[in-house]
């Protein structure tokens, strides 16, 4: 059993680091806890790895996810942010945050801002032809066509250069050598000249080990080997993505033998499933952490009243962290104080401490600001209650996650008003900054330890959701992410953004995490070969295969 080394808060903020017995264990009762191949033990009893005849695959996914997006992802079906390992990159993310060839066989910092790609000459589109430097070109502007797409990689219409019939140079309109470490993301995948995934995903040609056989919006979508594929040959020969929008509905389609795996898995019911005849549990390393975003301001620049830093403070010293872990998630996660996994950050994820559960000290922080407790114990000021009002997106977060936070700001004085949305209220009360308190589970998606800093909170980023939680221009928090852009070495890079991490965490309380969560997934034992991305969006699908029952 491979145990997970996890950080206990305390009163006061003192810590200790602690060895937790493996997730899914935790809620049973002298339960055999072995593992093998990092797969959680379960009902699934002897493993049999002879191939089925048939090598089909039927996967229960959560809601479609490109119902409701935008064109900008409407333009990355099917590889965001449901990866049906169709298309692929220029790099590849492996499961360790490194970056890896893919249709680019090596790539180096030219001078000038400017990177260069130089391709493999194996790869080959779905149609059997080659890939070429154009199709790469083309693949890059055509997403760049959308302004919101690219965000802290600074790249615009002009920054795809042809060199030769090998090479691709890339330059940022600022300086970033983070390129790299981005540019893995499902965002730049390459297609043909001439694909258009927005208005055709059919007729898109990519390089992945499947193809598009079949997409109907809100059902499913169905691929298929791709018999010219440039690697090694897929095992499976069709898999079915299926959508369920319901928890309840996904997990008894996997008990009735309507589907073989669950992508989207509640972390309240791991430990209900995981003794199911004939069901296995397949986990990969911490890979997201569940946050609160803290909006300071609204999109017009209007202070909310959570721009007073105390108030931010009091919020954070608010929540149990431990509690959250151990009691509403039945100890299906681990303690982080990290917005991101802390494996990417290595040894400098030591530098973000974390502001401890010390309701006391969030009951100073409020009164200090003049919010002083009622005879309902609810804090007000010149006549008005202190409620935050808190969001989350719809089949993302659970309900019990938002209660606790609820409870939780209740015990220190504090009303908490919740709104679970849908994805288009939910994108425009980000938007417009409408809300207190944004709880919602981002990923760690390509190898830059500072991503989802400078995407989120950088108030320079496109999105407009970043200047209504970003720490504001001219701090300190806001220059080390500027210096992450351009550092030369990875203890350098990992060191900034160690600091900068700090500063959002610790001393500005614009996040404040939750939990460190692994994605788990819930499938047959005839299900063999499985590798769990801890990045969803760059889950691969290639060794799984089917085994007979």
């Amino acid at each position: 059993m491979r145990p997970v080394t996890a950080v206990l808060r305390r009163p006061g903020g003192s810590r200790r680091s602690s060895k937790l017995i493996a997730p899914l264990c935790l809620a049973l009762v002298a339960a055999a806890c072995s593992r093998a191949d990092d797969n959680l033990a379960g009902g699934a009893g002897p493993q049999n790895t002879t191939p089925a005849a048939v090598q089909e695959l039927v996967v229960g996914h959560n809601k479609d996810p490109w119902i409701d997006a935008s064109p900008g992802d409407k333009k990355r079906i099917p590889s965001y942010p449901l990866n049906a390992d169709v298309c692929e990159t220029l790099v590849k993310l492996a499961p360790s945050y490194e970056v890896q060839p893919s249709i680019a066989s090596k790539w180096e910092f030219v001078g000038n801002n400017t990177f260069r790609f130089t391709l493999k000459g194996e790869p080959k589109f779905s149609d059997g032809q080659p890939v070429t430097v154009q199709d790469v070109k083309y693949s890059l502007d055509y997403t760049l066509q959308e302004p919101k797409t690219s965000g802290f990689e600074f790249l615009g219409p002009d920054s795809v250069k042809v060199v030769d019939d090998k090479t691709v140079d890339v330059t940022p309109s600022r300086p970033n050598l983070r390129l790299v470490e981005q540019i893995n993301h499902p965002t730049f995948t390459v297609v043909s000249a001439g694909s258009d995934p927005f208005k055709d995903v059919m007729g898109t040609k990519c390089t992945g080990p499947f193809k598009v056989s079949e997409y109907v919006p809100g059902e499913r979508l169905v691929v298929v080997r791709n018999d010219n594929y440039w690697g090694e040959k897929p095992k499976l020969q069709k898999i079915t993505f299926r959508f369920y929008p319901d928890d309840t509905t996904r997990m008894l389609a996997l008990q009735n033998g309507e589907v073989d795996l669950v992508t989207t898995l509640p972390r309240a019911i791991i430990s209900s499933v995981q003794g199911q005849p004939g069901v296995k549990l397949t986990e990969s390393p911490v890979g997201a952490v569940t946050l609160m975003y803290v909006a300071q301001r609204e999109a017009s620049g209007t202070p909310r009243v959570l721009s007073d830093v105390r108030l931010r403070q009091a919020v954070s010293h608010s929540i149990n962290q431990k509690e959250y872990v151990e009691g509403v998630l039945a100890g299906n996660a681990e303690l982080v104080e990290t917005v991101n996994p802390p494996r990417v950050l290595g040894s400098a994820a030591e530098m973000v401490k974390g502001i401890p559960f010390d309701p006391a000290a969030a009951g100073r922080l409020l009164d200090e600001a003049g919010w002083q407790a009622g005879p309902d114990g609810v804090r007000a000021k010149d006549g008005k209650p202190l409620a935050l009002n808190i969001v989350f997106p719809q089949g993302q977060i659970e309900l019990t996650t938002i209660e606790f936070i609820q409870a939780q700001l209740k015990k220190v004085g504090i009303v908490g008003n919740i709104q679970r949305l849908d994805p288009g209220a939910y994108r425009a009360a980000l938007d417009n900054g409408t809300y207190d308190l944004d709880v919602s589970l981002p990923n760690q998606n390509d190898a830059n330890p500072a991503f989802l800093m400078a995407l989120r909170w950088y108030s320079k980023a496109t999105g407009k959701n970043a200047k209504i939680i970003s720490p504001g221009p001219n701090t300190e928090f806001e220059r080390l992410v500027d210096q992450t852009a351009q550092a030369t070495s990875q203890e350098e890079l990992r060191r900034l953004s160690g600091e900068a991490m700090h500063q959002l965490v610790d001393v500005e309380a614009s996040a404040i995490p939750l939990a460190g969560i692994s994605r788990v997934l819930a499938h047959k034992n005839t299900v063999q070969g499985l590798e769990v991305h801890p990045s969803g969006t760059n889950q691969r699908w290639s060794t799984v295969f089917m085994a007979k029952g």
